[in-house]
Order: structure tokens, then sequence, then C-alpha cells
């Protein structure tokens, strides 16, 4: 009897050896899918900020401006306003 205890003790533990190196090889792996994961979050994040600057430059009233000095539109002109009494008449 006692050896039969001591045989499936045995078994147990080994078993639970096993069972512990599987959980710990699994958490690894695991947590360097994770690592991956969060560098790659980072490079998209970096690549996000360079194109918000982007698209701010390009909407940008001075890249307006430097656009139309390129095109040849160089006179400025005064605003009209819609309130002006000859605009209203119409």
């Amino acid at each position: 009897m006692k050896n039969a205890l001591l045989k499936t003790s045995g078994l147990i533990m080994i078993a639970l050896v096993i069972f512990n190196l599987f959980v710990m090889i699994s958490g690894i792996v695991i947590s360097d899918e994770i690592n991956a994961f969060e560098q790659k979050a980072d490079k998209l994040h970096k690549i996000n900020l360079t194109l918000e600057k982007e698209v701010a430059s390009l909407s940008s009233l001075s890249f307006a401006q430097i656009q139309a000095k390129e095109f040849g539109f160089t006179n400025s002109t005064a605003p009209q306003y819609i309130g002006e009494l000859k605009y209203a008449k119409n």
C-alpha cells in the first residue's frame, strides 16, 4: 500500500513539474508576442505623429501662401463683405 501511494504521489509530482514547465514556457512565448506588439504599436504611433505633422503643415495658411506665390497669385485683395450696400442691393 505504501509503495503504491509513493509511486502515485511521485507520478503526480512529475506531472505537476511538467505542467509547471509547460505553463512557464507558454508564458514566455506570450510575453515575447506582447513585446513584439508593443514595438509595432510604438512604430505606428511614431508614424502617426509624423503624418499628423505633415497634414497640419499642408493644411496651414502658410502652406497656402507658399503655393499661391508658386502659382503667381501675389496680389492681395481686400475682403468683400455681403453686408456692404452695393452687395446688399443685389
